[in-house]
């Protein structure tokens, strides 16, 4: 497999573009969820980094579509070539780009208007508009690949976009507040991860063409690593529900720290995922699509 500059930046703008949309789709629905459980001076700092988050997002769309048409000519006057850009947006990627841009506008309204189905709404537009192009949408399998993603990725931006906010809680003395928060979002989070690992195993029986793929193409080796990771994100958000909330709910105030370290090893390892999830939808393809 021959990597390109382009290639690295179509991988890096992918990423940066699911990191920030994911994380302020389910930062949106976090705070719609956990409102009145938040201090204030919480939900001061977590609608500013989802703020950062749209900003993020937003730019980062535009930025892909450009690196998309400079890859076609190879080139970076290429990136501003209108016609290649028309080519680059009627492929599907204009789909995909202009729900994610409703969906993120929404979620700002929602910032400034403290509407909470309207960031609900632009939650599930900005997630699931990843579903509109790539290899869920080229399989030759109607619109049950992209229904099945679309859940998919509703559940990755409800876990991904907790993470900062249950950080920043974990920063504040109130204990009792805190217990609070984790119990509410791990009693949730135990549903959306069974809805999450049921929908990416329905996704991998439509894109591979058997399990042995996983170890014999570019793809499923890509897709094996990304396994292993999440199984590792699993592991350490189980320690959480299980170890670390029912010390905050004993009042242990060791507990934490200990939270804000597991969290921080959750958003790197959630981090390695979105790298290896745009490597391979990037790099590499499965037969299905192929």
């Amino acid at each position: 497999m021959d990597i390109g500059a382009w290639d690295v930046a179509s991988v890096v703008t992918k990423a940066v573009t699911y990191g920030a949309t994911l994380s302020a789709a389910g930062g949106a629905a976090f705070v719609a969820q956990h409102r009145s459980t938040m201090s204030a001076a919480q939900g001061v700092r977590v609608r500013r980094w989802l703020g950062a988050c749209v900003g993020v997002a937003l730019l980062a769309t535009i930025i892909r579509v450009g690196v998309l048409a400079g890859s076609m000519g190879d080139d970076v006057s290429s990136a501003f070539d209108g016609t290649l850009v028309r080519m680059v947006l009627d492929a599907g990627e204009g789909r995909a780009a202009g729900l994610r841009i409703a969906g993120l506008l929404a979620i700002a309204a929602s910032l400034a208007l403290s509407g909470r189905f309207v960031a609900l709404g632009g939650a599930i537009l900005a997630a699931t508009s990843f579903a509109w192009v790539g290899h869920a949408w080229a399989a030759s399998h109607g619109y049950g690949p992209i229904a099945v993603l679309s859940v998919h990725l509703g559940c990755v931006a409800f876990w991904l976009g907790a993470l900062v906010p249950l950080r920043m809680a974990a920063r504040e003395d109130d204990l009792a507040r805190l217990a609070a928060l984790a119990r509410s979002f791990g009693v949730a989070a135990a549903y959306v991860v069974a809805v999450l690992i049921a929908a990416g195993v329905l996704l991998l029986a439509v894109l591979l063409s058997a399990p042995s793929d996983l170890w014999t193409t570019e793809y499923g080796q890509l897709v094996a690593v990304k396994l292993g990771v999440v199984t590792a994100l699993l592991g350490v958000a189980a320690l959480n529900r299980l170890r670390l909330t029912p010390r905050l709910l004993a009042s242990d105030r060791t507990a934490a720290s200990a939270l804000r370290r597991s969290i921080e090893v959750e958003i790197a390892l959630a981090l390695t995922v979105l790298l290896l999830t745009a490597s391979f939808t990037t790099l590499v393809g499965p037969a299905s699509v192929e």
